[in-house]
């Protein structure tokens, strides 16, 4: 019997040690991305979509307050390995189109692979900045970007940007889950976007996730 407990004991110390060394780990990182921006490395892209992501910030649920419909053509910055774009995809049907843009080659090539392998034919992805647009004024109903925001360094060139792309009825849509090292307030993001030429349109969420939709000034 004591030795049972004193191995129980020592299975919740080492708990203990890895919770610590993992919220230490936390902190680190934070103060590192708060002063330095810069895309999430392309290795760690496969693990940030994982069954505990997807049941804190479920895809769906995020393209439901989207208002995606049928037909659109929604534009989505940083994919990463697709837990958004394929959602999303459904939702605009075989009539729309998702066009997904990252700065990183190796992302593009990888969401690519998946695009092919599941058969959607209503998604395109290619290596873009989000600085320097490939598309026309006013040709999205949505710009959406989940987890991303936060790691543009030059956040206003980016945005406006992205009110040029977007249609005087559109909405951009900006995602955040609290896990993110670069996790920002609601405020914070609300800030950058009005000083941009945005309006806030409706919040959703919780504590751990929010989506925030912006409409044209």
């Amino acid at each position: 019997m004591v030795a049972i407990r004193a191995l129980l004991t020592s299975i919740v110390w080492v708990l203990l040690g890895l919770t610590a060394l993992l919220l230490l780990a936390s902190i680190a990182v934070r103060i590192v991305r708060r002063f330095y921006q810069f895309p999430i490395p392309a290795f760690i892209v496969p693990y940030i979509d994982n069954p505990f992501r997807r049941r804190i910030q479920p895809p769906e649920k995020i393209v439901e307050w989207m208002d995606v419909r049928q037909g659109m053509s929604l534009l989505e910055v940083g994919p990463g390995p697709g837990t958004f774009t394929f959602a999303a995809a459904r939702g605009v049907g075989d009539t729309g189109c998702i066009y997904a843009i990252d700065i990183q080659e190796t992302v593009v090539t990888s969401l690519c692979a998946k695009i092919e392998q599941q058969g959607f034919r209503n998604i395109s992805a290619e290596q873009a900045s989000a600085y320097d647009l490939p598309y026309p004024d006013h040709h999205f109903d949505r710009v959406y970007m989940v987890t991303v925001l936060g790691e543009i360094p030059d956040k206003q060139r980016a945005l406006v940007e992205f009110k040029r792309v977007l249609k005087d009825d559109g909405y951009l849509a900006v995602g955040e889950i609290i896990l993110d090292p670069d996790y920002p307030r609601k405020g914070t993001v609300t800030a950058w976007c009005r000083e941009a030429g945005f309006d806030l349109a409706e919040t959703y969420g919780n504590i751990l996730h929010y989506l925030l939709l912006f409409s044209k000034a």
